[in-house]
């Protein structure tokens, strides 16, 4: 069993173990909110200093570890965003990536970096996004370099909601209904933050199909909060396939009346399973690796041997910049795309730039320095 299954396993408290589990955790947890209630409060106090950056920034994050939503959400507002004639970028810590400095790992919707040197997520987004994503763990100093080398007049922070050194006009909450039984700090709960933290959230917005009188994290946190509330669920939009090492899309029936062995390495991937089936394909087997999987070359011996009895292997997007370098038979591997549009979709965007301290318009001075 992995580690990430035994841990929920142990959030869960619904067997012997794992409530004795839980117990000799809850200490921990204690001290890991009395870390970030003290955090905060500096924060809150002006004792921490935070640094605004001569351009808009909107933070889209959670209160939980994983399965949100909140990458797809980034992709999507990126290019609403720039549909609206905005320059935006994307900044994203990049997570299990081995560069220790700045990154700019895309533009144009060509990755510059690999997945070992910047992580998974962030050469995704550059697939995706033809804008500029940059990776760094001090976003104050990306969004520095976002806007004096690229020009940008937005940056989106992907899991920004507890990196409070830089400022932000927008923050975007998302909550996914998925942790509504323990809502106890890690370690012995799924928790980053107190749902009194939902206070700091200028939107909400509820993903993967939670609704607003279901949610108990909403319902609790609701005196804490007078954001407006949107919702976002994955909706399905083609298959991916790597040909001659360039991303081509395919279309979605491919999957109907196939037999297909299923790869993740995701936090959260019952919704992607369920996408699937809903498209017609016929799960046969199902391999899954911890969230951020690094695959070697006895991962793909083994996903080739069980695809044999299969017509396709689909994985994530996620998944597929690590899986493409392996020699799968041509056109076996496939990728399903989704994307995670906001609804009402008009009053969000609308919501978002009333945020703004600078409009497309604004002439901000180039080489501006950053100011507390």
């Amino acid at each position: 069993m992995h580690t990430r299954h035994l841990i929920e396993d142990v959030w869960q408290r619904q067997r012997f173990w794992q409530q004795l589990g839980w117990l000799v955790l809850t200490p921990l947890s204690l001290g890991f909110s009395a870390v970030i209630r003290s955090r905060n409060l500096l924060y809150n106090r002006g004792w921490l200093s935070s640094i605004r950056p001569p351009l808009n920034v909107v933070s889209v994050g959670n209160l939980t570890v994983g399965g949100t939503g909140k990458t797809p959400v980034v992709l999507w507002l990126a290019q609403a965003l720039r549909e609206r004639g905005y320059r935006v970028g994307i900044l994203t810590r990049g997570y299990r990536g081995t560069n220790p400095g700045l990154t700019i790992v895309g533009t144009e919707g060509k990755p510059l970096a690999t997945p070992d040197e910047v992580g998974d997520e962030a050469v995704m987004m550059a697939h995706r996004f033809s804008g500029v994503v940059i990776v760094g763990r001090d976003r104050v100093a990306a969004a520095h370099r976002a806007y004096v080398e690229f020009g940008l007049d937005v940056v989106l922070l992907d899991d920004g909601f507890q990196y409070r050194r830089l400022q932000r006009d927008v923050d975007i909450l998302l909550l996914s209904g998925q942790n509504d039984n323990n809502h106890w700090l890690l370690p012995a709960g799924p928790f980053r933050e107190l749902l009194t933290a939902t206070k700091r959230a200028d939107v909400v917005v509820l993903t993967k199909s939670a609704s607003v009188e279901g949610h108990k994290q909403l319902r609790l946190a609701k005196g804490n909060t007078t954001a407006p509330i949107f919702s976002a669920d994955l909706v399905p939009m083609a298959l991916v396939s790597v040909i001659q090492g360039q991303w081509q899309e395919q279309p979605l029936t491919l999957l109907a009346g196939k037999r297909v062995l299923v790869i993740t390495g995701i936090a959260a991937p019952a919704p992607f399973y369920r996408t699937l089936r809903e498209q017609g394909a016929e799960i046969g087997e199902i391999v899954e690796f911890p969230d951020h999987h690094r695959y070697t070359n006895a991962d793909w011996q083994t996903i080739t041997h069980i695809g044999q009895k299969c017509d396709l292997i689909v994985t994530t997007e996620k998944d597929l910049v690590k899986l493409e370098r392996f020699p799968f038979a041509a056109g076996r591997l496939v990728a399903l795309r989704v994307q995670m549009p906001i609804s009402p979709a008009t009053p969000f965007l609308a919501a978002i730039e009333r945020r703004f301290r600078y409009q497309k318009t604004d002439t901000i001075p180039y080489g501006c320095s950053l100011s507390h």
